[in-house]
């Protein structure tokens, strides 16, 4: 331990200082594994010197230091700061730690300690600081010591990591430390190496990046050796990376014998800067990311040895910092604002968040070119441009950055950015925006708007002047006069209606009203001076001033007077008129005048004095003031001209005189037409069709105009139409003035040619355009010849009936027209229709013109010009054909010339999508007898599928007296059922009818004849109706039908049962049996002589079978039908069960 400063004499009562420093393995393995080559060993003869390194990267260390109290007094709780410090940078702290002793005596020492895992290897100092509150001298507080951090550590143990050849090798008898050595020698522990050997023993690759570029202390690896080898056998250390490699080994390396060995073991010594070291110096070079450490031995044929025992092989280097140990950070807002040409100033703080004392430098970015910028000390001291700053850790300095802008900078804010960079390590750096101003420059600009001020004796005049605002921002300013030398009685000052501050932004003007009073005495030609002054309120220092002479003038007195009596209306464009005016002098003196005018309305004229625009005229005399106007050229029709005002000004008196206001002419229109076409070849016109003849009509006129167009030589039966622009249109339009965008108008004629003229004929066609509103003396035309073309043309018309959905059974019928529509027979015109799916079942018939043609195949056509001839097509399906199937049915026809085929084709297509099969079911009673005034039940079925419920209604025909009436029936009192919709299940429908008969009512046949809803008929039912025969055993009642007869008895009948059973159930009641009768007791009891007055035989037992009266399927696909009892029945796949 090396103490800053030693203890003076006398004593101090406390006088505390470092004594001693030292550093061991925190853990006796760890002491074990590395101390052989540490300064803290455990080998009792090794000599004190020969150690290399005190520990190792990344294992924990105990660091012990001795404090001595070298004064006269105990003292306890003596504060201890441990810091080491990385040899190759400035204040950067790889450990710092504060520990307490307990009491020290006087004249006694004591020691502390503390543990720390080095994380850098290298050569690193190591303060010790001790401090307490009552040591009176400080002087000696301070001791250093070094203490060096191992990289590597090979042992040579069976686990090693290093490659060797084949005569490199582990031994296990002969050691230094551990468990084995390296050998490079014979295969048994006595035996000799080899003559011609070149063996190596190889570490493997390191990244030695790290390694700091410039050591201050140098890079080491040593190792202990032991054994022999003859003269001229070597062992050479090499470290290399890549193509660099450094023998370590001086005199080619080493070679002889190591007296006592192989029990004694030697290290290397060496010299590096100055001082002998047991380490051989590696040089920094070497140190790369792939570096590697070789021990090569290389033996000749002369002779040979035992060899080398090598072991402990220690390598240690010092790390550069890792770029996380760097850290710079910008603090603050800099912003500043100069005016043009000014320095601004604006701080801000760069701070060292890293570990090590690093250097930085400055930058600023971002200010246009022509700016200027410096970096400064808080103190106004300069830095130069890459100056390099050193800050130690945490540390905080301040800095100033100005700018100046340039003369010609806009006024506003610029953005830029502050860098600050690490000399060391260029990932640490940061940036900070700054804000640069340019202040606004206040000032302003007075402008003379008329010549100086002159005011006539005894008047009060007024004077106006043009302030601006040339500064750059909004400014107010303050208006003041200043008397340089007026005389007596005169006065110059503000006008009493003018504000005495204006406020103006940028670039904006006003005028500012001065008001002048020259006293009645003063001569003409006498003069004041003043000075008129405007005072920025942003910049007191900034003021505008302009002098100003005042001048007494004469009092004129003009006359103005027209020289003309009358002018014209309209001047064509281009034309000038001319203007004369009297100036007539009625002062007593000479007057010096000018000529000048204003102008009202249109500014398109030029106007120009003719004459001199001065003259001078004498008392009672005159000039003549002569002004010209020039119509523009191109004036459109109907301007006028401006409204002139002749103005005279004294320049005596600067009094002006304005004359009578003079309204001049306006521009005549002129008509100009040109037209133009744009293909002068021949036009193929078409026998009934539209031909088109495209031309342009262009004005070039002044005004708009109305055009009309005119076609000569249009044969007798021809029409015309005639678009403009793609509007219809008559035969006259409005095109706009030329230079407009409407001044050109698309003219189409469309010529209809009529059917009689013979192809070939030839035509001329003159078609002129002239203007209605003014006729041109020479209107402009084109001419466009053509001849009627041959053409085969023909129309085909689309299918007159499309149908989508079409039923099994039925015919599908439409057709199509085909025209000839050109001027000749089409001897190439032809047709043909065709069927898509050909299956049985399905027949295509084709009519054209009423006559039958096969299908499938082109059928020629002789259609004159104008005519048509008309194709019928018939599709027949039958009901064999599947349901479901879609039809396609295609129509072609071609025709016209065999170089360019007029051809078409187009498709009919629908589905068999509907199926029906109606039919009468179970036929009724086909005869009654029915007496008069009688009524009898019949039952009507019909049944069926259909892919849709179908409605089924009856027609009834009855002889006259016999009513029929049905049920159930429609809205119209027809009797109707509907089949339910079913393609699979038999759907049948009953209709139950009553016949009635009038007393006197005519016997014959009823007719019931079924309808579908399309008005198909299905079938008839026929049921004979005829009058009873009367027995001659029989009697009868007169006027009584025999039926109501045989119905009396039946109620009689049972009127006798009801009795006999109303009897037998009062007796059972009386006997309290309490026990039901079935008809079977009933029916036993009737008595026979009953039967006998009963002409409807009775039976034993009486059934009435129920009858179905509707049948449906749902839409789950079950059938249901109800009965004419009432009851509902579902058919389950084999028979009908009751629904309950």
């Amino acid at each position: 331990m090396h103490p800053l400063a030693t203890a003076t004499s006398p004593r101090a009562a406390v006088d505390v200082t470092p004594a001693t420093f030292t550093s061991s393995y925190a853990s006796s393995a760890d002491a074990t594994l590395y101390d052989t080559l540490s300064r803290s060993t455990s080998l009792i003869n090794r000599p004190g010197n020969l150690w290399i390194i005190d520990g190792m990267l990344n294992v924990q260390h105990t660091l012990t230091v001795g404090v001595e109290n070298l004064g006269t007094s105990s003292v306890s709780n003596v504060a201890v700061e441990i810091v080491v410090l990385h040899d190759e940078y400035d204040g950067f702290e790889l450990f710092n730690t504060t520990v307490f002793s307990s009491t020290i005596n006087s004249q006694s020492s004591q020691t502390v300690s503390t543990t720390w895992v080095p994380t850098y290897s290298g050569n690193h100092t190591v303060r010790v600081t001790t401090n307490h509150a009552s040591d009176t001298n400080p002087s000696n507080d301070i001791g250093y010591s070094t203490i060096t951090i191992g990289y590597l550590y090979e042992r040579c143990e069976t686990s090693s990591t290093w490659s060797r050849t084949s005569n490199w090798r582990i031994d296990s008898d002969n050691l230094l430390n551990g468990a084995s050595s390296c050998r490079i020698g014979g295969p048994t522990a006595t035996s000799n190496y080899g003559n011609m050997w070149t063996e190596t023993l190889r570490s493997p690759v390191f990244d030695f990046s790290d390694a700091h570029p410039n050591p201050t202390n140098g890079y080491g690896l040593g190792f202990f050796y032991t054994g022999n080898v003859v003269q001229g056998d070597t062992l050479q250390v090499k470290v290399s990376s890549g193509a660099n490699v450094a023998n370590l080994l001086p005199n080619g390396g080493l070679s002889g014998e190591v007296s006592g060995q192989p029990q004694s073991w030697l290290i290397q010594l060496s010299t590096v800067a100055g001082r002998g070291v047991p380490w051989l110096e590696i040089p920094p070079s070497v140190m790369g990311p792939q570096s590697t450490i070789e021990f090569v031995f290389t033996s000749d044929s002369t002779g040979n040895e035992v060899g080398y025992w090598i072991e402990d092989i220690v390598l240690f280097y010092d790390q550069k910092a890792s770029s996380n140990e760097f850290g710079l950070d910008l603090q603050g807002s800099p912003t500043a604002t100069s005016a043009r040409g000014e320095w601004s100033d604006m701080g801000f703080t760069v701070r060292n968040t890293g570990n090590i004392t690093d250097k930085f430098t400055l930058e600023a970015v971002g200010l246009p070119a022509e700016w200027e910028s410096r970096f400064t000390h808080p103190s106004g001291s300069g830095l130069l441009e890459g100056t390099e700053i050193t800050i130690l850790p945490g540390e905080s300095r301040n800095f100033r950055l100005q700018t100046k802008p340039p003369e010609s900078a806009s006024t506003g804010s610029i953005q830029g950015t502050i860098n600050v960079q690490s000399v060391q390590e260029n990932s640490a750096t940061d940036s900070l925006s700054f804000t640069a101003g340019v202040a606004p420059n206040y000032q302003s600009q007075w402008s003379s708007i008329s010549s100086s001020p002159k005011c006539s004796p005894g008047n009060v005049c007024s004077h106006s002047i043009l302030l601006e605002n040339i500064g750059d921002g909004s400014d107010t300013f303050v208006i003041s006069v200043d008397e340089i030398s007026v005389p007596t009685g005169w006065a110059f000052g503000i006008s009493s209606t003018q504000e005495s501050s204006i406020t103006l932004e940028p670039s904006q003007t006003e005028v500012v009203d001065f008001t002048m009073a020259v006293p009645s005495d003063a001569l003409p030609g006498e003069t004041a001076v003043v000075s008129i002054v405007s005072t920025s309120q942003a910049d007191s220092n900034s003021e505008a001033r302009q002098q100003l002479t005042i001048e007494a003038s004469m009092i004129s007195d003009i006359r103005i007077i027209q020289s003309w009596d009358s002018l014209d209306t309209y001047i064509q464009p281009g034309e000038s008129i001319e203007l004369e005016w009297e100036i007539h002098n009625d002062a007593g003196r000479l007057d010096q005048i000018e000529f000048n005018w204003t102008l009202e309305g249109a500014q398109t004229w030029v106007v120009s004095l003719s004459g001199p625009s001065t003259a001078s005229i004498a008392a009672g005399s005159f000039t003549t003031m002569r002004v010209s106007m020039h119509a523009p050229i191109d004036g459109h029709a109907g301007d006028p001209a401006p409204i002139i005002t002749p103005k005279v000004t004294s320049t005596k008196s600067l009094i002006s005189f304005s004359g009578e206001s003079v309204t001049g002419p306006r521009i005549a229109q002129f008509h100009s037409l040109s037209m133009d076409i744009s293909s002068d070849g021949f036009v193929a016109f078409l026998p009934e069709q539209p031909t088109p003849i495209h031309f342009t009509v262009r004005n070039h006129g002044n005004g708009v105009d109305r055009v009309k167009i005119s076609v000569d030589g249009l044969p007798t039966g021809w029409t015309t139409n005639m678009l403009v622009d793609g509007d219809a249109s008559d035969s006259i339009f409005e095109i706009d003035l030329a230079g407009y965008s409407g001044d050109v108008a698309n003219i189409t004629i469309i010529v209809i040619a009529d059917a009689s003229m013979s192809p070939g004929s030839e035509l001329w066609l003159t078609i002129s355009a002239d203007s209605e509103m003014s006729p041109l003396s020479s209107p402009p035309s084109i001419t466009q010849v053509g001849y009627v073309d041959v053409i085969k043309s023909h129309i085909v018309g689309e299918w007159e009936i499309q149908p989508e959905n079409v039923r099994l059974g039925g015919m599908v019928n439409s057709s199509y027209s085909i025209t000839n529509n050109g001027n000749v027979v089409d001897s190439d015109l032809r047709t043909k229709v065709s069927i898509s799916p050909v299956i049985p079942g399905l027949e295509l018939t084709i009519f054209i013109d009423g006559t039958e043609y096969p299908s499938n195949e082109f059928i020629p056509l002789d259609i004159s010009p104008g005519f048509k001839s008309i194709v019928d097509v018939l599709v027949t399906i039958d009901e064999s054909v599947s349901l479901g199937t879609e039809i396609t049915i295609t129509k072609y026809v071609i025709g016209g010339d065999s170089d360019s085929p007029q051809q078409s084709e187009e498709k009919l297509v629908f589905a068999i999508t509907e199926m029906r099969s109606l039919s009468l079911g179970n036929p009724p009673i086909n005869s009654i007898e029915m007496g008069p005034s009688s009524r009898s039940d019949l039952t009507l079925e019909v049944q069926g599928k259909s892919t849709q419920a179908e409605q089924v209604y009856v027609l009834i025909i009855a002889p006259n007296g016999i009513d029929v009436k049905c049920t159930p029936q429609n809205g119209e009192g027809i009797p109707t059922v509907t089949i339910q919709e079913s393609a699979d299940v038999n759907n049948v429908q009953q209709i139950q009818c009553e016949v009635i008969t009038d007393v006197d009512y005519s016997e014959g046949q009823i007719e019931f004849t079924f309808i579908a809803s399309d008005e198909e008929e299905i079938g008839k039912f026929i049921t004979q109706v005829y009058r009873p025969e009367v027995e001659s055993q029989g009697f009868v009642i007169a006027g009584a039908d025999p039926m109501i007869i045989g119905g009396s008895l039946v109620i009689v009948v049972l009127a006798v049962v009801s009795l006999v059973i109303a009897l037998r159930l009062r007796n059972r009641i009386s006997d309290e049996e309490e026990m039901e009768y079935s008809e079977e007791d009933v029916e036993e009891e009737v008595p026979d002589q009953v039967l006998t007055y009963s002409s409807i035989p009775m039976n034993n037992e009486t059934v009435i079978a129920a009858s179905p009266l509707q049948q449906w399927t749902d839409e789950n696909g079950y059938s249901w039908r109800t009965m004419s009892d009432g009851r509902t029945q579902w058919w389950n796949g084999s028979d009908w069960d009751d629904y309950a």
